[in-house]
């Protein structure tokens, strides 16, 4: 069943009408986890309005797209507004396919691409204090990145997951494994030097398109952290399993050799278990028994031999 405050496709195009004259090709696009996209054109643009999440999530995307530059294609947010009690964001349209999507030969071509965005990313310096999950302002509730990193057993990333310890210890052994992981995540867990640059922290979720062999947009920031860029390597090669495409041995010598990254091979499996540990809670939550194993299992894996 969808969200109750997310409208029907004939009150999108009557939204739309209201916004815009001559709206044509409104299509549905392969939705997120919180909201409902849809392409369109108007005014001579390709456009999509998404409606759901939250308006912050929103206001973030608009703040990355101030970022816009070579090297990291971020798309305009042209509007943000309320229609039906759920929010919406109409943004710059960006064509092209899912990195995820790609084989391996289209991996290794588009990967300098993707390390000129992380390489964009790192020079961003946010406004305000803090580590995490940033608001608007620049702004993160932690005073440490090691203190955030350990937060992940009290609380998730996104707070309409509560209730995700409960439906951990409903299935058999899930809390063990959980709890096993996170002592592992306390022991490597750094304690400085502290780091804060800017994060996407969720490259392979239909976030990142790619045409004709380049990055063409780099969207959705509402999962963006503060704090250690490695963080985004240690995603990539998290993630491996589940898109052949990737080559780790890859992913780890770009590294190196565009940032020169020192304890590396240490700071991505601290950050790979984080990212491990926040997919159990999160399948967890949603109830995907399967996702929560395969999740769990590769966790345990990190905790063992690293990323």
């Amino acid at each position: 069943m969808g969200d109750p405050l997310i409208p029907a496709r004939d009150a999108v195009e009557t939204l739309l009408a209201g916004r815009f004259e001559g709206v044509t090709d409104l299509v549905a696009l392969p939705g997120g986890e919180w909201s409902r996209a849809f392409a369109f054109r108007a005014a001579g643009r390709d456009l999509v309005i998404r409606i759901g999440s939250t308006v912050e999530d929103y206001e973030k995307d608009r703040v990355a797209a101030s970022w816009r530059r070579d090297g990291l294609p971020v798309p305009a947010i042209v509007e943000i507004g309320e229609a039906g009690g759920a929010p919406y964001a109409i943004s710059e349209r960006i064509h092209g396919t899912f990195i995820e999507g790609l084989d391996r030969p289209g991996w290794r071509s588009v990967l300098p691409d993707l390390f000129d965005a992380l390489a964009a990313m790192r020079e961003i310096e946010l406004p305000g204090t803090g580590y995490g999950r940033w608001i608007p302002n620049g702004s993160a509730p932690h005073a440490s990145w090691r203190e955030w990193l350990l937060a992940i057993a009290d609380e998730p990333l996104d707070p309409r997951i509560r209730g995700w310890r409960e439906a951990l210890a409903s299935r058999p052994g899930a809390r063990e494994r959980f709890d096993e992981c996170f002592a592992a995540l306390t022991d490597a867990a750094p304690t400085g030097p502290e780091r804060r640059r800017l994060i996407h922290a969720d490259l392979t979720a239909r976030n990142v398109f790619v045409l004709d062999g380049r990055i063409s947009g780099v969207l959705d920031w509402a999962n963006s952290l503060v704090g250690d860029p490695v963080y985004d390597i240690a995603w990539l090669l998290f993630w491996a399993p589940w898109h052949p495409g990737i080559d780790p041995g890859d992913i780890r010598h770009l590294a190196r050799a565009r940032f020169g990254d020192d304890d590396l091979d240490a700071r991505v499996r601290c950050y790979g278990l984080h990212v491990g540990l926040d997919a159990q809670l999160y399948t967890a939550f949603k109830g995907r028994s399967e996702e929560l194993d395969r999740a769990a299992e590769r966790t345990l894996q990190v905790a063992v031999s690293g990323l």
